[in-house]
């Protein structure tokens, strides 16, 4: 062994600039160990979009979250491939979708609004998943998390709603549109549509915490009941189709039946409602049901303004087909000032073909990694493809989704499916099948570890 120069203590043998190892070991530790309650919080307050730093689409979960990846790169533990062979399909058609939007934006519109929106989707749809999909316990504790925090919030929701009156004073203490003026629940996201997306995503996390047992039966059905109320006083029929059809999905590709005691507990829920004289919201009975009852989707709100804005784009597509209009730039084409509710329309309007391509490109990986896995992670696969399938319907009906609120659900429902193969017994939930060694792996076990005697 070189022994130690002579006169030079052990803190002077670095180079200047250099951390020993023992105080290295301390900063990393720290590190990791801010990591976990860092994405706890975030994911608690991921639908928070009012608390955000004033008209920047920047919240306090964003905040948190950008927090998680500067400690992850620090510690060189960025997740590179989150989607597994998949990750490059997706990245690429990132970049293909940004780059029509770039071009359009260079010869028809505004780069720095295009800057500022390529950032945003990068943040959503690059990073995000290098911090969020994780090891199975983590995701499943985050899944926890996020249903204590939305139950939590349209807990709120509904007290506010039916306890104070006049949505002016309301929105004066909790933010712009918690409730709007037509008596819709925006709740601490400051969208009713945008409330009922999240809720209708959440529920199907409701469903695969009771069946896995994350969380008990009576308290699943009580945070799906809550969910529900607040679901039809948002009186969104987007969102109210895509919750139904997000739970009948998980149903049938999960080949889910309910238990006696989730019946036994809903019947008892039934009763209890129907004795206390509880009615249908008026908003939603005025908004959501005539739908419904008619089949006429042109009752549903605001559908012919959207229909309209549909119209308009692609009439001007072949204006648009090969260079788009440039970020944002529909709102300034459009009379109604408005950008098209359609990603796909947007993307072609603003992005040209290219942008529509990458699109594309985003939506199909994120249902071919749990469609691909349906087989050997049933449970796990349809919750994934039952959130995909609400933000998919949103696509339809909703200008760019870049906000985090659409992309943390996903993103842990994706890391169910891709993570499932590491669950550990507790975290995966009891199985009906039994986890004991057959004989044969016992044999071997014994054969390795007691040796043999002479």
């Amino acid at each position: 062994m070189r022994p130690p120069l002579a006169g030079i203590g052990p803190r002077e043998a670095f180079p200047e600039g250099f951390v020993p190892p023992d105080q290295d070991g301390g900063v990393r530790d720290a590190g990791k160990a801010m990591v976990t309650p860092l994405l706890t919080i975030a994911v608690l307050f991921f639908c928070f979009h009012l608390w955000r730093i004033g008209n920047v689409n920047i919240t306090l979960s964003d905040a948190l979250f950008m927090g998680v990846v500067l400690i992850e790169l620090g510690l060189g533990r960025l997740n590179g491939t989150p989607f597994g062979t998949l990750t490059p399909i997706w990245l690429a058609s990132l970049v293909l979708m940004l780059s029509g939007l770039f071009v359009g934006s260079y010869v028809n519109g505004d780069l720095l609004r295009w800057i500022i929106v390529a950032g945003q989707y990068l943040f959503s749809y690059m990073l995000l998943p290098m911090v969020l999909i994780r090891d199975i316990g983590t995701i499943n504790r985050l899944i926890i998390t996020l249903i204590i925090g939305m139950t939590a919030m349209e807990s709120l929701g509904v007290l506010v709603y039916y306890t104070m009156d006049g949505f002016t004073q309301v929105n004066a203490i909790f933010g712009p549109d918690f409730i709007t003026g037509g008596r819709r629940l925006g709740a601490m996201v400051g969208d009713a549509n945008w409330n009922s997306a999240v809720i209708a995503m959440t529920l199907p996390f409701v469903i695969y915490a009771g069946v896995r047992r994350l969380i008990p039966a009576a308290a699943a059905l009580a945070c799906a009941t809550m969910l529900m109320w607040a679901l039809m006083l948002a009186a969104s029929f987007t969102g109210f189709s895509a919750a139904l059809l997000a739970v009948g999905v998980m149903a049938f590709l999960g080949r889910l039946r309910p238990s006696p005691k989730i019946l036994l507990l809903a019947g008892i829920l039934a009763v209890g409602l129907f004795a206390s004289g509880y009615q249908m919201p008026d908003i939603f009975a005025k908004r959501v049901a005539p739908a419904f009852q008619s089949g006429d989707i042109e009752e549903a709100g605001t559908y012919d303004d959207r229909a309209e804005l549909i119209a308009e784009a692609w009439g001007n597509a072949e204006n648009t087909v090969i260079i788009g209009m440039g970020v944002d730039q529909f709102r300034e084409f459009s009379p109604s000032g408005q950008p098209v509710h359609n990603m796909y329309m947007l993307e072609l309007a603003e992005g040209g073909i290219v942008a529509l391509m990458g699109w594309f490109g985003v939506v199909l990986s994120l249902t071919l990694i749990p469609f691909t896995r349906l087989r050997q992670h049933r449970l796990e696969a349809s919750l994934s493809l039952a959130v995909i399938v609400v933000f998919q319907v949103f696509t339809m009906a909703s200008p760019h989704m870049y906000a985090r609120l659409w992309m943390v659900p996903v993103l842990l429902s994706l890391g169910t499916v891709l993570k499932a193969a590491d669950a550990s017994p507790f975290w995966a939930g009891r199985s009906s099948q039994s986890v004991t060694p057959p004989r044969a792996a016992w044999n071997k076990i014994h054969r390795n570890q007691v040796p043999r005697r002479r």
